[in-house]
């Protein structure tokens, strides 16, 4: 859409301004002596054409008055009545009484012109008045548009290039890393980590670096963009390290930017449910619009998921089933969740019913799964049952999800959850022991 310029709604100034004071006076005296003597050089004997048909001279005031109003029109015809007075006193006028009916006339019919004037004068202003107040609304409304414009294109670019679903983006991670080959944060992994951080933060200069030993490696494993390596001593990163946690220079360093000497924008380490730091995002540029506090939150939900699931894959299985393992991991990245960002969690437990067809309970729960919904076999010393952790639910989402599997059960099975289930709900808290809150959940009533 081409831009339309600033001025193109100006109202033109040589329209609407006024003539001056001096010109209107001068024009009233050269228009009204312009007549008198045209009237005394083409007809001496009478130059006011008081025995004529028509007295044309009385154009002068009539020809004041429509061009400049009223009061110029009195005059003009004050100065004509005047130039007939001395003319009768001196004896010029060809008549024996003083031509009061004509003096009446001229007078009248030349303040009406100049009223005529002045009233379309007075409704012209007002139409000047209200179509310049419009010009001024339409020019506000273009530029207000345009603005909008942008803004909407800003937010267009932003939306295509992320997510803004915290839900969507978690089951994409899990999606894209699931056949992730190695163990560890290999280069692999970490392109791939580097990927989902770019997509929902659309990071233009960033790179992840691992840890070795004590501390950080020298070299990153992937990065994007112009990168150049930071210096291990960077503040930044030496503080996201010590605290644990994202760190960017609008956050702890707002009041020292002008000490801070570090190339870097934010420093996102890589920490699992468990508090171990396995690796850094350095990040040294990224838009404007992007950097601000909502998705600086989302980075780092991102990247604590992302260290759980690399975690995941080295460590060997405590629990007896890798399911229940990759259920302990859930549990404990959620309760992390809850505790550092707030995000609600739920978890229920549906235990075997004594003589209780429970196998089409489990198969109709996960048909019911989402894409984040996390489904394990309890382990023989919780007993017989089914564990579902539901992240990203509050307690109305539980509700609802209960809801959902008690008419799917009816529809199917003609028998309502409670009948062929115990079961037992809780809100995931900042508590990592899995087992134990799972035997503490509270017991409720089911439709």
């Amino acid at each position: 859409m081409s831009e339309v310029p600033a001025n193109q709604y100006e109202p033109e100034d040589n329209q609407s301004q006024p003539a001056p004071a001096w010109l209107r006076w001068l024009e009233t005296l050269a228009v009204t002596a312009l007549f008198l003597g045209l009237g005394a050089w083409n007809r001496p004997e009478d130059p006011f054409y008081l025995t004529g048909n028509f007295p044309w001279p009385a154009l002068a005031p009539v020809l004041a008055g429509l061009r400049y109003g009223f009061f110029t029109a009195l005059v003009s015809a004050l100065l004509v009545l005047g130039a007939l007075g001395m003319s009768y006193r001196v004896g010029l006028a060809p008549v024996a009484d003083f031509p009061y009916v004509w003096c009446i006339g001229v007078l009248a019919f030349s303040l009406l012109a100049g009223e005529f004037r002045d009233f379309w004068g007075r409704r012209l202003e007002k139409l000047e008045a209200s179509n310049r107040y419009r010009e001024v609304r339409l020019e506000e409304f273009t530029r207000n548009f345009y603005l909008l414009k942008v803004s909407h294109d800003r937010l267009e670019q932003q939306i295509a290039g992320s997510t803004g679903s915290l839900r969507e983006a978690l089951r994409r991670l899990y999606q894209e890393t699931a056949y992730a080959r190695g163990a560890g944060l290999t280069q692999e992994t970490g392109e791939l980590l580097l990927n989902m951080l770019i997509r929902y933060g659309q990071l233009q200069s960033a790179a992840i670096y691992p840890v070795v030993g004590p501390g950080l490696a020298d070299t990153p494993i992937a990065h994007i963009g112009a990168y150049h390596d930071v210096r291990p001593d960077d503040p930044l990163l030496m503080h996201a390290v010590e605290e644990k946690k994202l760190v960017s220079i609008q956050t702890e360093y707002r009041d020292k930017l002008s000490d801070l000497d570090t190339d870097l924008l934010l420093a996102l380490p890589l920490i699992d449910s468990r508090q171990t730091l396995i690796g850094m995002v350095a990040i040294k540029a990224m838009p404007f619009f992007n950097f601000q506090p909502r998705t600086l939150r989302l980075l780092a939900i991102l990247a604590g998921h992302m260290a759980d699931m690399i975690q995941e894959q080295q460590l060997q299985p405590d629990a007896a089933t890798a399911e229940w393992r990759h259920f302990l991991f859930q549990l404990s990245r959620s309760s992390h969740d809850a505790a550092q960002h707030g995000l609600p969690a739920s978890l229920i437990r549906l235990g075997v019913v004594q003589d209780g067809p429970f196998e089409r309970v489990a198969e109709r729960v996960h048909r019911l799964r989402r894409g984040l919904d996390v489904i394990a076999e309890l382990p023989a010393e919780l007993g017989k049952g089914l564990a579902l952790l539901l992240p990203l639910t509050d307690e109305l989402g539980q509700a609802a999800y209960l809801q959902r599997l008690d008419e799917d059960l009816r529809e199917h099975t003609g028998q309502t959850l409670a009948e062929q289930a115990e079961v037992r709900t809780g809100m995931v808290s900042g508590d990592p022991d899995g087992n134990a809150w799972l035997t503490t959940a509270r017991g409720v009533d089911t439709p």
